[in-house]
């Protein structure tokens, strides 16, 4: 395991013109040249990746502003995806022979990684008590798992699906995520605790992509009609309502916190990027960081922060953290 302390590189808080309450705090990983949050814990802890030296690092951004890089014995590429209310964190990374294999990396500092029996790649996607992701049996067989505290790994398949990808799991350890059916068309689905499916699309979807799922069971993400792209809520008893922030091209939610606040990124007609939030009640509202060309979310807490990137004229940019 490679752990070492970074310092931040250039922290800026900011107060949004659209929302007074909002602040901005923006930062990269010391000497990176990318950095890309993935998720945002529950104490406003950041978890993403970096790029420096030509390869992909893990990192740790606490609260007080500490950046802690991190990779995986034996790791090329380390990419993050998650990470709970007790910062620990999972995902995915390479080694030398370009098999990928997941992690979880408790609070602590320590390591472990994981695959599946006969897994050719693992990748963990999700974590909430359980840690879920999928894993492959070679071309065209890609199955889904959860993994539990203990490390008991058990795997599951969507009926009759070439691919099962788990996307997000509660805390009642219902999760949400796509498959491939025979028509070759990505559904979402919904896998209950005991293990039953029920399959989902927005009306006219050629493409549904599951991003989260709230403490009741409430789940966002994005479908493709004809027209583009456009967000989805799927309440617990499987009402699906569509929606698209105003004047965009594309609408595309990437997550939901407990109280069910959605958090995305849209295009406009240019097209640039700019984050948005959709609040339980339906009203949508727009944010980007100031000064910024171009911002995106990834993630959102339950406390109503959220997390990505954004990009500046001049070409610059890197992470932020917007506390409401």
């Amino acid at each position: 395991m490679s752990r070492r302390i970074l310092a931040v590189a250039g922290v800026a808080v900011f107060l949004s013109a659209s929302a007074s309450a909002q602040t901005y705090t923006t930062f990269t990983v010391s000497g990176a040249t990318t950095t890309t949050p993935t998720a945002i814990g529950g104490d406003g802890a950041v978890a993403g990746f970096y790029e420096g030296g030509g390869t992909e690092h893990g990192f740790l951004r606490a609260p007080n502003g500490t950046i802690t890089s991190f990779d995986p014995a034996g790791s090329i590429s380390t990419t993050p995806s998650a990470i709970d209310k007790n910062d620990t964190i999972v995902g995915s990374y390479q080694t030398s022979d370009f098999v990928s294999h997941g992690f979880i990396r408790t609070a602590d500092g320590t390591i472990t990684s994981f695959d599946p029996r006969h897994s050719k790649y693992t990748i963990a996607t999700a974590i909430h008590g359980k840690t879920v992701g999928t894993l492959s049996r070679g071309k065209r067989h890609v199955l889904g798992f959860q993994r539990s505290r203990g490390g008991r790994i058990e795997e599951f398949q969507y009926p009759d699906a070439q691919v099962t990808e788990p996307r997000a799991i509660n805390g009642v350890d219902t999760i949400a995520g796509w498959y491939n059916g025979k028509d070759q068309v990505f559904h979402g689905f919904v896998r209950a605790p005991d293990g039953t499916f029920v399959s989902f699309d927005p009306a006219g979807s050629t493409h549904t992509a599951p991003a989260g799922i709230a403490r009741d069971g409430t789940i966002t993400g994005y479908y493709d009609d004809d027209a583009g792209s456009h967000g989805f809520v799927r309440a617990p008893d499987g009402t699906l309502t569509s929606f698209d922030v105003s004047g965009a091209t594309a609408t595309q939610p990437t997550a939901i916190n407990a109280d069910g606040t959605v958090a995305g990124t849209y295009l406009d007609a240019v097209p640039t990027e700019h984050g948005f939030f959709r609040s339980t009640s339906g009203v949508i509202s727009t944010f980007n960081v100031p000064d910024s060309t171009s911002t995106s979310a990834a993630a959102i807490n339950n406390k109503g922060m959220a997390t990505g990137t954004y990009t500046t004229g001049s070409g610059g940019g890197g992470a932020y953290i917007l506390t409401p």
